[in-house]
């Protein structure tokens, strides 16, 4: 260090300590001791409230195992797991920190143990048109296709140990005589499940991996039953299960015809096929698409009144009442309500996590226990976690439990806080209903909020209003509507009361047309970075699970994942991953457009594409290169970049690449290169090659005018669902 530095550190160190000596009186110590005692405090507070985070110590071992590049050596996790458990036992000092890495290698184990029960073959190119012969397991319906999973029993050309355990197969043609549980073949165009249309997005083929598709396609011939085959008590099982879901989504769309009968359905069965993109886009953009899942609130709404029904039933038999637990006996029925509706919706993420929920609750009034508390929130995300790890990165799992939990541990703070001697009149009553359901949205909104932006690139600014006038009609009209149809459907007098359940709906989708026409109604980003997600979700567990002052430091996340959005640069260009197409966003026009070679490949990738950069996804909203830039015969030219610009070719003749090689900064071909040509090039090359081996591109040019890409192979791995 120099002399002169040395030395002014020296004086400041005096000056600090002549100050300190002057502040050093009896009060200034006195206050420094109290602030140490309230931070012991708070510590031992939160100390004693460990188990609540217990999920969030699983969830980050099963996050540690998915983002992996490479799968594991299975022996990995029992060894973190064993000697972080030994260490929890064994060295008191350290068995806090120790015992959260034993749940952090549980996590690892749990997820790293399902990956290995659920992994069957997955087709690793296309087939073309092939017959395929399996039983049909389920059957989904919309006005324009069917869309069948089959389990596999054979595909031509496919030998037993590469035959995936079960298909997605899409039928437009009429009705046909199949039904769940049917031995079925048909002819139909296979391939392996989707890769991410663009790096970082979302994993189609991951999601499918864990059903156990591993083949996607279209049918060209209509299912044919096959001679029926023996059935297992679990096949017998599940069909009927499947069958009576069909059954009942048919007899209400059919009583009830229309977007409001098409919505119930939904809600009863968890079939969401008969929803129309116009209603559904309405009910997103004014806040309320948690209608359309299998959430707490359908199970809640449900199941409560059940619960209630029967015991103001039973409180009406004065023997009963005073002889026996009827709330119990209450809690039982209710509980046996949930179970049913879970089976009928097709048990779904969140379906999962609100039965798992309401068990907690009725179980808890069985046993004569508290039901609702962030325990019991914690209680339910291990069991989800441990069972199917890979929900941590569905956005239902996500959405729904950020919601729970939030709103618990609000509903905590303001028991805490209530006023003993609050009026118990019925406007008082009233006016609270009003404030906690406006409340109870907001909460709900702020905590979901980072999730939506996340997964959809998209957030409803006006959804407290919808929600303040829809929920009441779910609550009071819709809901008990629907349950007062399952009762009486056994009997076929249940086609009144879906209609009414159905004009509820049309109620709440009117109120959502008309919010979501508001101007301003939906705020569109581009796609968020993964650490600004995470950042709020650390900041929002902390303000929710801590007990002490300390937790409002949780707010410190909103303006670090600020930053973190504000930073981060959208990518420039996009390659698709069948090497025929290319998207540039062209930042010279009004608020930005994107521009795409072909507007007639890739639609689905060119809408991705448009969500990542914050456009609204109609691939329809595109322009063609050759109607924004210069282009001749051979390909299109341009200069993209926000900084420094570079000079970027698209070519697709092979007799136009030595003179783009030689102009241009970065070359895209839509053909194979060969090697000898792509080394003469002294331009950054993609081509087809390049896509065929490391999936779909994305190209950022910095500031600098620096060309920087990212494979979607790269941010996937090598893991089992990426067919490497």
């Amino acid at each position: 260090m120099p002399i002169d530095a040395a030395t002014a550190i020296a004086k400041a160190g005096n000056v600090l300590a002549a100050v300190g000596n002057r502040l050093g009186s009896v009060s200034w110590r006195r206050r420094l001791y109290l602030a140490r005692q309230s931070v012991t405090a708070w510590a031992r507070a939160d100390i004693g409230n460990l188990a609540v985070w217990t999920p969030v110590a699983i969830g980050c071992g099963v996050g540690f195992y998915f983002g992996l590049k490479t799968e594991p050596p299975w022996q990995a996790g029992m060894l973190m797991l064993a000697v972080a458990s030994f260490a929890a036992f064994r060295l008191p000092h350290i068995r806090k920190i120790a015992l959260a890495a034993s749940f952090a290698a549980l996590g690892f184990v749990a997820a790293d143990w399902r990956t290995a029960q659920v992994a069957a073959p997955v087709l690793d190119r296309d087939l073309g048109i092939v017959t395929v012969t399996g039983r049909l397991t389920s059957l989904e319906e919309s006005a324009s296709r069917r869309r069948l999973v089959i389990a596999l029993s054979s595909i031509d050309g496919v030998d037993d140990a590469d035959l995936p355990a079960r298909a997605r197969i899409s039928w437009r043609g009429k009705e046909f005589d199949a039904a769940p549980g049917d031995v079925i073949s048909l002819r139909a165009g296979l391939g392996p499940p989707p890769p991410p249309a663009a790096p970082g997005t979302f994993d189609f083929a991951r999601q499918l991996f864990y059903r156990q598709i591993g083949a996607v396609g279209f049918a060209v011939t209509p299912p044919r039953v096959e001679e029926s085959m023996p059935k297992t008590r679990a096949q017998e099982f599940a069909a009927a299960v499947e069958t009576m879901r069909h059954h009942l989504f048919r007899r209400i769309t059919t009583a009830a015809p229309g977007e409001g009968g098409a919505i119930v359905a939904a809600i009863v069965t968890g079939k969401r096929e008969a929803i129309s993109d116009r209603a559904e886009a309405a009910l997103r953009d004014a806040g309320l698409a948690h209608l359309l899942a299998i959430s707490g609130l359908h199970m809640g709404l449900a199941t409560g009144l059940i619960f209630f029904t029967v015991r103001l039933g039973l409180a009406l038999v004065e023997p009963l009442a005073l002889r026996y637990p009827i709330k119990k006996w209450a809690a039982a029925a209710a509980l046996s309500s949930g179970f049913f509706y879970l089976i009928l919706s097709g048990g779904g993420w969140s379906a999962r996590r609100a039965f798992i929920m309401a068990a907690i609750i009725f179980t808890a009034i069985l046993v004569d226990r508290r039901g609702l508390s962030l325990r019991n929130v914690a209680i339910a995300a291990v069991i989800i976690l441990l069972t199917t790890p890979e929900a941590l990165f569905h956005a239902g799992f996500q959405m729904s439990f950020a919601a729970v939990t939030a709103l618990i541990a609000g509903y905590e703070w303001v028991g805490r806080h209530a006023d003993p001697h609050r009026s118990f009149t019925w406007p008082a009553r009233l006016k609270r209903y009003a404030i906690g359901l406006a409340a109870t949205d907001l909460i709900a909104a702020i905590a979901t909020a980072p999730y939506a932006l996340y997964h959809f690139n998209r957030v409803a600014i006006y959804s407290l209003p919808a929600n303040i006038f829809a929920m009441p009609l779910m609550g009071f009209w819709i809901v008990p509507a629907a349950i007062v149809a399952l009762l009486l459907a056994p009997l076929g007098l249940d086609g009144w009361a879906w209609r009414l359940a159905a004009s509820g709906m049309e109620t709440v989708l009117a109120i959502a047309s008309e919010v979501s026409s508001w101007q301003g109604a939906v705020s569109i980003t581009a796609q968020w970075p993964l650490a600004a997600m995470l950042a709020l979700t650390l900041g929002g567990l902390w303000l929710c699970l801590s007990r002490a002052p300390w937790r409002l430091a949780g707010m410190m996340a909103i303006p670090a994942a600020w930053l973190l959005v504000t930073q981060m640069v959208r990518p420039t260009l996009f390659v698709a991953d069948s090497g025929l197409n290319a998207g540039i966003v062209i930042s010279s026009s009004e608020d930005g457009a994107m521009a795409v070679y072909s507007s007639r490949r890739d639609k689905f990738s060119i809408g991705v594409w448009r969500e990542a950069v914050g456009f609204e996804p109609d691939a329809d909203e595109t322009v063609r290169m050759r109607d924004a830039i210069a282009c001749d015969l051979d390909g299109c030219a341009t200069q993209i970049g926000v900084g420094e610009k570079i000079t970027v070719s698209f070519v697709s003749e092979r007799r136009a690449l030595d003179e783009d090689c030689a102009r241009a900064d970065l070359v895209v071909a839509f053909f194979p290169v060969r090697g000898s040509d792509w080394r003469a090039c002294e331009a950054v090359l993609i081509d087809r090659y390049s896509v065929w081996e490391r999936g779909a591109h994305a190209v950022w040019v910095e500031e600098a005018g620096t060309i920087r890409i990212k494979t979607v192979s790269e941010t996937r791995g090598a893991r089992p669902w990426t067919g490497n």
